[in-house]
């Protein structure tokens, strides 16, 4: 039955040779083969990523079909007498329709939820970045770009306090230092309640490791919440992965926490000109 499989996913993608990857596509997409062989390891077949479902919302119709972990199958129509239909029909099976082109209607829908928690006033294409020095809601417009999940990075300059974004992030050390740029401007707006959330924070979470980050309730600005991360020091042979590693763990705390937009300055640097991750999780 694999082997059947995974031929008709040769011939669907045009092969006339059955690799390891047609047999992994034939695991995945068939529900009692990937229940039954969920542990099994296929050499040289690749791998099928896990995206979160809320990442491919706005991609129905795209090419991006995947299998998620609670539902195997959900890539293809799940059928529960798969061997038989197969074996009756494989004279006749044809290839899979390829997915349906967005409608205008959903393509719409997706603009519109890419706006949203954008900086007030900004605009922007699907792909074409926006015109650089453009100004709006008093930030500076570098760079737009819609990635192909559907999130939207800007780069903007201006004040990181007054962006409009589920988060901030601050760049600080180990023990939530508010004395750099970031850190002063965020101390200033929020005002003393502010503070009581760090000195809150820094009692029931105590240090941060290097690339470490802690999340707590933002006040007195737009932004709902700060996300401190303990910023790697630039120029020690292993700063460029510290740094892969300290993006991931604010992306993955924005993630726990559902939210959608991201202020994300030079983390390295805790340089005020930011560069702002929108849709980022």
């Amino acid at each position: 039955e694999i082997l059947e499989l995974a031929g008709n996913a040769a011939r669907d993608n045009k092969k006339t040779r059955v690799t390891p990857r047609h047999i992994l596509l034939a695991v995945a997409n068939d529900e009692e083969l990937h229940q039954m062989l969920k542990h099994v390891t296929i050499a040289s077949g690749g791998v099928i990523p896990r995206i979160h479902p809320e990442l491919l919302v706005r991609k129905k119709g795209g090419k991006v079909v995947l299998p998620s972990a609670s539902k195997p199958a959900a890539a293809s129509k799940p059928a529960a007498k798969t061997t038989n239909l197969l074996k009756t029909t494989n004279k006749k099976a044809k290839a899979p329709a390829p997915p349906p082109t967005p409608t205008k209607a959903a393509a719409k829908g997706a603009k519109k939820g890419g706006k949203k928690g954008k900086a007030a006033g900004s605009d922007s294409t699907d792909s074409a970045p926006a015109a650089k020095g453009t100004t709006a809601g008093g930030f500076t417009i570098l760079h737009e770009k819609k990635l192909f999940l559907g999130q939207k990075l800007t780069v903007l300059q201006g004040d990181i306090v007054k962006v409009t974004a589920d988060a901030i992030v601050h760049p600080t050390s180990s023990n939530f230092y508010m004395g750099g740029e970031v850190g002063s401007a965020l101390k200033k707006a929020g005002g003393n309640e502010f503070q009581d959330e760090i000195k809150s924070l820094q009692s029931s979470h105590g240090s941060l490791d290097t690339a470490g980050a802690a999340i707590c309730q933002g006040k007195n600005f737009p932004a709902k919440y700060v996300i401190h991360v303990n910023s790697p020091g630039w120029g020690s042979s292993n700063a460029q992965q510290l740094l892969d590693t300290a993006t991931k763990n604010v992306l993955k705390l924005a993630d726990e926490k559902n939210l959608k937009s991201v202020a994300i300055p030079s983390i390295s640097s805790g340089n005020c000109n930011l560069s702002w991750a929108q849709n980022s999780c």
